[in-house]
């Protein structure tokens, strides 16, 4: 049974990487695990997978990194033309060298799995098992409803508006609290935040299906059925494209956060498959 709670405050970390200034928080010890987010307006690494770094924290050195644009990370960041995959790939790589960490394992949720395969592919000496979730490299989902509530709401940035993108990140109301909406809200309400995010949008990512084949570290995909960002057909287009590759598929009205809304599960799912 986990009984550490770890804060926020008390993780808390700043670092300098390629003259970027990232964010992130650290707990516990063992084999390193970077986790980022996904692309949403109010996206941060903190939120999207703090239910879950107890558990995770019991057994890894956890590291919740905010790429540029999202949470406490440095805004207006450039990518001087870089697929963005690659580039976060890069800031990843220079992290674990600025650590002396020399191998870890990575989660890399919706639009930033891209990168966490991406690292797997470019430096496989230094990467131990991925796990990405609401992704699949061939899939190009359209304007789903949810990608059309994440654009309303960039561009008119209302609770009213938080409240329809939200409805389909999280589609149980049960999950969809008070405290999480406006939780966030003020992540998203960020003039910075929302012009700084356009740089670092899922279109940006390389086409990696055919590069996939090089990809020698073991793959988990996660996905919720009801995820009404990213179509849940994605995952068995994720299964034929990743070479050594599981998925796991929540059903139950699940949606997008399967990491928020099966953290107990989520946290013994991930650990089986990187220690074993």
């Amino acid at each position: 049974m986990v009984s550490r709670k770890y804060t926020k405050e008390e993780t808390d970390r700043f670092v300098t990487i390629d003259g970027i200034r990232l964010h992130y928080n650290e707990a516990g010890d063992g084999p390193a695990l970077i986790c980022t987010h996904g692309g949403g307006p109010g996206a941060n690494a903190w939120d999207n997978t703090k239910w879950a770094l107890d558990a995770l924290a019991e057994h890894f050195r956890v590291f919740l990194v905010d790429m540029p644009g999202f949470g406490e990370s440095q805004m207006h960041v450039s990518r001087e033309g870089v697929p963005m995959d690659i580039f976060c790939a890069r800031l990843k790589k220079g992290f674990i060298d600025h650590l002396g960490i020399e191998k870890t394992h990575l989660y890399g949720s919706s639009a930033f799995s891209a990168a966490a395969l991406r690292f797997g592919i470019d430096y496989p000496d230094r990467v131990g098992r991925v796990v990405i979730q609401a992704y699949a490299p061939s899939q190009h989902p359209g304007l789903t409803p949810g990608l059309k509530a994440v654009g309303d709401f960039a561009r008119e940035p209302s609770m009213a508006n938080m409240e329809k993108m939200m409805e389909q990140f999280t589609p149980n109301p049960e999950l969809r609290t008070r405290a999480a909406l406006e939780a966030r809200f003020r992540a998203a309400d960020n003039p910075a935040h929302l012009q700084s995010r356009l740089e670092m949008s899922a279109a940006s990512n390389s086409d990696l299906v055919a590069e996939l084949r090089s990809l020698t570290a073991k793959v988990l995909v996660t996905w919720g059925n009801h995820d009404g960002m990213i179509p849940v057909a994605g995952i068995l287009a994720a299964l034929e494209e990743i070479p050594d590759v599981r998925a796991h598929l929540w059903g139950g009205n699940s949606g997008h956060f399967v990491a928020t809304e099966h953290p107990d599960e989520f946290a013994r799912l991930v650990t089986d498959f990187l220690l074993k």
